[in-house]
Formats: structure tokens, sequence, C-alpha cells
């Protein structure tokens, strides 16, 4: 016959603390996703919709392009980088959440050595959105 000995926990009193604990755990996981979590969704995020495009002419060039806000809040879009030139909207353009936006930006004259495509990016509250841009000669 075996002696239980006196400070010896058994098998159920282990399992209820097991228990305890991996609840504990789980309420406390819980509590930080339900507090800090949902800031990740609130954010605005935006999307460009097919390629954007600046059309070089000889007195001037005009930036093409069309984004959606996917995320829940508004984004005001500050400028456009493509190249070493800077499109600047006026007034500034805000896109609403779920709403989508087509912008024409007509500024400075394309360098010549621009060719076929030429990289960019749209700098917004929500951050900078890296992006090339097709040059369509005119």
């Amino acid at each position: 016959m075996r002696r239980i000995r006196r400070g010896d926990l058994s098998a159920p009193v282990l399992a209820i603390i097991v228990t305890v604990g991996v609840i504990a755990a789980g309420l406390v996981l819980m509590a930080w996703f339900w507090w800090f979590a949902p800031q990740a969704g609130k954010v605005g995020a935006l999307q460009i919709i097919g390629q954007p495009a600046v059309i070089c002419r000889t007195a001037d060039s005009t930036v093409v392009l069309s984004v959606k806000n996917v995320g829940r809040e508004p984004i005001e879009i500050t400028a456009i980088y493509v190249g070493e030139l800077t499109y600047t909207p006026s007034p500034s353009v805000t896109v609403d959440p779920g709403e989508h936006e087509d912008i024409s930006i007509t500024g400075d004259t394309c360098p010549a050595n621009w060719e076929y495509a030429v990289d960019g990016a749209i700098l917004t509250t929500a951050g900078t959105y890296v992006t090339s841009f097709t040059v369509i000669r005119g």
C-alpha cells in the first residue's frame, strides 16, 4: 500500500491549478487584444487602382491616378512625387473610408530622360505609398 506523505499535491489539485492558470492567461490575452488590437483597424489604408501615369507635354505635365481608401479613417493626400518632380494637390484631396478618388494634377515639364516608367511616391496622412508611374508623351 502506498503511503501519502504530508505536502504532496495530488493529481486533481495540480489539474485545477493548471486549469486556473490557463484560464487566467487566456483572459490576459483577450484583454490585450480587446484594448490594443482595434487600433490597427482604425487607420486609413490607401489602395492604388490601376496604373498611375504621368502625361508629359511640351509646356507642362499632368499626373493621373486613382486611389481608394480601404481603411477606417479619412486620408489626406499631401503630395505626389514623380521622379524629381513634386505635384501638390490644390485644394487638398481627402479620401473618406470606402470612397474612391480620381486625381489629376498639372505641374512642371517632364525631364527628357524619362522614357517608359518612373518611380514615385504618394505622401499621405496615413504614410507614404511607393509606386511606379507610366510615362505618356503627348
